[in-house]
């Protein structure tokens, strides 16, 4: 139950840190960096508690949530 728990915790928090940021028209840009990389990590965690002995099922999620990270962080900055 612990695990299902700190799994759940672990994406939830991954997908608080990639939440929209509030644009501006003030030409700031985002950069990709520590906050999306923690979530990346936190994703990763998540899923390698999910798949426990099959932890390689969970690159490809891994891989496909870190691709998702950076565009919506480039999708900001074309706001």
């Amino acid at each position: 139950m612990l695990r299902g728990l700190v799994e759940v915790a672990a994406l939830f928090l991954a997908l608080f840190l990639i939440m929209p940021y509030i644009p501006s028209h003030d030409g700031y840009v985002h950069q990709f960096g520590a906050k999306q990389g923690a979530a990346i990590l936190l994703f990763g965690a998540s899923r390698a508690l999910r798949w426990r002995e099959r932890w390689w099922i969970a690159l490809p999620e891994l891989a496909a949530f870190g691709v998702c990270a950076w565009a919506l962080t480039e999708s900001y900055n074309m706001l």
